[in-house]
């Protein structure tokens, strides 16, 4: 196989196109080597903060602030009142607070679509404790499954990458922290893009469109997802969606009524302007990476000069992306991984509401770039992209502290970097146009 990063057959980092600092560290170490000491430093210094953390929040009064009260909560409404009842949001706040009285802020509305409370309402007839270190093991799965597949269609018999990709993707702060201990429901969007990008690469579209109707339970994150189905071309992945989207609703439909549909609408506008879209916002907003809360934490990033920027910026970039999936769907295969990287990483800033913990879709985003980079032989991009993968990595890991103190995210900044590192490249793929090779069928 093509490619010019470290293999098990003992090429070292210099072949990548980094360079190692010998005479401060001694000599390159190799992936094995790489591997021991990043999973060492997960397992000996991550993993038991995560373990205190969580011991912490259900031993020690006060301190519980996990996200999945709310999906436990939207269960609880559903197992114990009518379907019609589920977006009364005066009654979801009586729901939660029975859970865990909150003191220190108050409940916001739970906006999920009524299929996802169908689920939880099995999960709430357990204790809230059982549930949550339920649906944490379900939530590792899910994330371990969606990444897997990825590195199992792009890095196919390359353990040793593979293994250092899971730890790094395990080790983000917004995984570990802002989705697993969070007890968010993230880790679903990695498993359906996870799941839809390799069946894409194995030429099974409507597969891949079922796998993508997965995302419905947040319709934020296929602003860009379903634009890019249509300017790719990939008419039957489109199909595949449709359908599959199409039976969660009726399965929906079918248990809480026609009415829900009525009253979900209504709880969607509401929570869009606590968001901030269109009016003053009043979320947490060093907890979100969009642009759009972006501008509501920067001084001046909502004035009349700041709003002109930030449309002028979100409109040359969507042109620009728009330009390079359109030509992208005639190039050849790194084109298309690309193509699913960028739309991937500019749907968590292009947006209007992206908490913390949906940023771990980069996950697969990085992946695929690459996975790109290597199959088309581009050894300094391909170093070039490690070091602002890893500065990805570090910026989940101090973004909060720095957007309380200074009003700045820096996160969204690194994702605006990647992003645009992302459409250059695409750009440069296209303009290879190697010829494009389906992927054989299974």
């Amino acid at each position: 196989m093509k490619g010019t990063t470290p293999t098990e057959d003992g090429n070292r980092i210099e072949k990548t196109g980094l360079r190692w600092p010998e005479q401060l560290l001694g000599p390159v170490p190799g992936l094995k080597e790489i591997n021991l000491v990043c999973w060492g430093l997960f397992l000996l210094c991550l993993l038991p903060v995560v373990v205190t953390v969580v011991y912490a929040q259900f031993t020690t009064a006060g301190v519980l602030h996990a996200d999945f009260v709310y999906h436990y909560g939207a269960g609880k409404l559903l197992n114990q009142y009518p379907a019609s009842q589920l977006y009364n949001f005066d009654l979801q706040r009586k729901i939660f607070n029975g859970i865990y009285p909150s003191h220190d802020y108050s409940y916001g509305p739970s906006p999920y679509p009524p299929f996802v409370a169908e689920i939880f309402s099995f999960f709430a007839r357990l204790s809230f404790e059982k549930a949550y270190f339920l649906w944490m093991g379900i939530s590792l799965i899910l994330y371990l499954a969606g990444i897997g597949a990825v590195v199992a269609t792009y890095f196919p018999r390359q353990r040793l990458e593979g293994a250092l990709i899971f730890c790094f993707a395990l080790a983000s702060r917004a995984f570990l922290m802002d989705t697993l201990v969070n007890g968010q429901l993230s880790s679903v969007a990695v498993l359906a893009a996870g799941l839809a990008i390799s069946l894409d690469r194995r030429s099974k579209p409507l597969s891949s469109g079922l796998a993508l109707a997965i995302l419905a339970y947040k319709p934020t994150l296929l602003i860009l997802i379903l634009p890019m189905l249509l300017l790719t071309r990939r008419f039957r992945t489109l199909a595949g969606f449709l359908a599959g989207t199409a039976v969660l609703l009726l399965a929906s439909t079918t248990y809480a009524g026609i009415g829900i549909w009525s009253a979900y609408p209504q709880m969607l506008n509401f929570y869009g302007k606590k968001s901030g879209f269109s009016g003053h916002s009043s979320l947490m907003l060093w907890k979100y990476v969009d642009l759009n809360s972006f501008s509501y934490a920067i001084p001046g990033g909502r004035s009349t000069a700041g709003l002109a920027i930030l449309a002028c910026m979100i409109c040359c970039v969507a042109a620009w992306l728009a330009l390079l999936l359109w030509k992208s769907a005639t190039a050849g295969t790194p084109a298309q991984s690309l193509a699913w990287a960028a739309t991937l990483t500019w749907t968590l800033v292009l947006n209007v509401y992206i908490p913390r913990y949906d940023s771990i879709l980069v996950a697969i985003s990085l992946i695929l770039t690459l996975a790109a980079l290597q199959a088309l032989g581009w050894r300094k991009e391909w170093g070039r992209m490690v070091f602002l993968a890893l500065m990805v990595f570090a910026a989940t890991w101090i973004t909060e502290e720095i957007a309380r103190s200074y009003k700045v995210q820096i996160l969204t900044i690194a994702l605006i970097v990647l992003g645009v590192a992302q459409l250059v490249l695409l750009r440069r793929a296209i303009h290879l146009n190697p010829p494009l090779v389906p992927s054989t069928p299974e």
